[in-house]
């Protein structure tokens, strides 16, 4: 019985991995307009500011901290960090920025910048910083574009081509998303109990928690130095605070790496969600009621649009 069950749960994060990026980054481009990306790339200042913070100062600083507390760690979970450091571009960022009350095309617009950085940075630079682990750089670049950039193009080009259904749709993909999201995490937990345990017990936590909060104020540091593009400077905080999960596991899961470099991946992104959901509400709050909206449930979690006095 216990053997079927791990056998299941080792399957079903087989499927809600690959599932979760592909429907994740199809409700994306479903909802994106072209011209979003378009004037977001044209913002060299805010492009350069966000690259910056994502793929030198988070990976390069949350590695050095890593390595100098490594010997803390319960085996292969600093790898597991490391990997999900280099992976920026997270989708989940559209739904804190309307939490936060962030523009939307100032979430959707960096974000793709991000994604598009990370399918050329971590099949350079993961291989470079993690030695023992078997990361092919092509094998990876072509996981990563078939299963994160494709998706998002083809929901722009459905959306520009039948606009009419594309929110239906986006809806659909957003489901299933989140569906393949809680399935991701109960299985990942789920069939590695006893390494989530050790992670738990050990000062893995609050490593955790320290590279968070260190690309939190990278992230915010690179909104202080964003072009005029950007009107709301915590954005790129939650930007790169929020780290890619979909495209880190996939990566963990095609090197074939230990259980425990998927569990503190899955750890790091938990402790993340912990930490930027309620910072997102409470900011989202603070300026709807600043700016005389009418304050629900749906409105604070970014489900429906603001509504006025």
């Amino acid at each position: 019985m216990v053997h079927t069950l791990e056998s299941v749960l080792t399957m079903l994060i087989h499927i809600s991995v690959p599932g979760f990026a592909i429907a994740s980054m199809l409700s994306m481009g479903l909802r994106t307009p072209l011209q979003s990306f378009r004037n977001q790339l044209r913002d060299r200042r805010t492009v350069l500011a966000l690259l910056g913070a994502n793929f030198v100062v988070v990976p390069a600083v949350g590695t050095l901290i890593i390595g100098l507390l490594n010997g803390l760690l319960p085996e292969q979970t600093g790898e597991g960090f490391i990997i999900a450091l280099c992976a920026a571009g997270a989708p989940f960022v559209l739904q804190l920025g309307a939490m936060a009350r962030i523009p939307y095309g100032e979430s959707a617009g960096p974000m793709t910048v991000l994604l598009l950085g990370s399918i050329a940075f971590i099949p350079l630079v993961v291989p470079f910083l993690l030695s023992d682990v078997d990361v092919h750089g092509w094998a990876v670049a072509r996981l990563l574009l078939g299963t994160m950039l494709s998706p998002m193009i083809a929901g722009i080009v459905i959306a520009a081509v039948w606009p009419g259904r594309a929110d239906l749709l986006a809806r659909i993909a957003g489901s299933t998303a989140a569906v393949s999201a809680v399935l991701m995490f109960l299985s990942g937990f789920g069939s590695n109990t006893e390494l989530l345990l050790t992670v738990l017990m050990s000062p893995a936590l609050l490593v955790a928690v320290g590279l968070i909060v260190l690309a939190f104020f990278t992230g915010r540091a690179a909104g202080d130095l964003a072009g005029d593009s950007l009107t709301v400077s915590d954005g790129p905080a939650i930007l790169t605070s929020q780290r890619n999960i979909a495209a880190a596991l996939l990566v963990a899961r095609a090197g074939g790496t230990d259980d425990s470099v998927v569990v503190a991946i899955l750890v790091l992104s938990a402790v993340g969600f912990v930490m930027l959901v309620p910072y997102a509400l409470v900011m989202g709050a603070l300026r709807r009621r600043r700016d005389g909206e009418k304050i629900t449930l749906g409105v604070l979690l970014g489900i429906v649009g603001p509504k006025s006095d």
